[in-house]
């Protein structure tokens, strides 16, 4: 069942849902050829990733999920929304849909979440893509004070100092700063949290930011599982929340990764430079393929 407040102009996929322990977790499921798996970050689903899909569905499979909590999936009052729930919940779709050798492509919170499937099975991740994103703990970060101690990274803080406001507010800040971004596609953001009039703290995406530092730095302490993975690093430079600092911290989490900078760009990349973000995934993955194959044929 679509809800009715979906434009499915711009969200033309067909739905699809699996049953978890926690709820039902919508995904989608578009196009053939070498698999691509979405991840989303806070407080988006995968509507964000929306114009990359259509784009690449032409020419790979294309996977993108709403993680519990956000967009078309349930959204259960009682769940724990830890990353390391959402991860186990992402494990489950990919044993579910049986996939292996894939391309990853995670934005932002969406980034633990994917990292943690990729150093528990990396041969089974084939390149990674991040989007503006970060990783590891922050607790010992000098920039952040006491209080915010417990909070992942700057979203986190964004989203704590905004507990009280509705998710309206929320959506107009994150996005409308950024970009020239139509009412009518904020809409699909606000209308995907669930009422609009609630107040931020009883979502999701707030709740799930408290106390997971531990959680990031052992995935930090792991990452030697997944740094020979080919990766490519796509950032818009005008990001408020998440800092340039990061990017530096991911240049030497991988040995070999490309690093696109996008000058005029926020946080949401995929929804500002739809089109030049879905080539540079393209032509990245087909040029590590080609590499493979000449690996292989020496």
């Amino acid at each position: 069942m679509k809800p009715d407040w979906l434009d499915t102009k711009e969200y033309p996929f067909e739905s699809k849902f699996l049953e978890l322990e926690a709820g039902k977790m919508h995904y989608i499921d578009e196009g053939e050829g070498h698999p691509i798996v979405f991840i989303h970050g806070t407080p988006s689903w995968s509507f964000v990733y929306r114009n990359l899909i259509k784009k690449l569905s032409k020419t790979h499979r294309c996977v993108a999920l709403d993680l519990i909590g956000f967009g078309l999936s349930d959204k259960p009052k009682d769940w724990s929304y830890k990353p390391r729930a959402h991860a186990a919940n992402f494990e489950q779709l990919m044993e579910h849909l049986q996939l292996k050798e894939f391309t990853l492509v995670v934005h932002d919170f969406g980034a633990p979440i994917g990292l943690a499937y990729a150093i528990k099975y990396p041969e089974n991740v084939t390149n990674i893509v991040m989007l503006n994103t970060w990783t590891w703990s922050l607790s010992n970060h000098q920039v952040f004070s006491k209080a915010s101690k417990y909070l992942v990274g700057p979203l986190g803080k964004f989203l704590h100092s905004k507990l009280n406001v509705t998710t309206n507010t929320l959506v107009h800040e994150l996005f409308g700063n950024e970009s020239k971004m139509p009412e009518k596609i904020q809409e699909q953001y606000t209308k995907a949290l669930g009422d609009p009039d609630e107040p931020v703290k009883s979502l999701a995406c707030a709740r799930e930011l408290v106390g997971v530092s531990k959680w990031y730095d052992e995935l930090w302490k792991e990452r030697k599982k997944i740094q020979d993975i080919p990766t490519l690093i796509l950032w818009g430079e005008r990001d408020k929340l998440v800092k340039i600092e990061a990017l530096q911290r991911w240049k030497q989490f991988f040995h070999e990764c490309y690093v696109l900078h996008f000058e005029d760009s926020g946080h949401f990349l995929m929804e500002e430079n739809a089109e030049e973000v879905a080539n540079y995934v393209h032509n990245f993955i087909r040029e590590e393929e080609k590499k493979k194959e000449k690996a292989e044929h020496h």
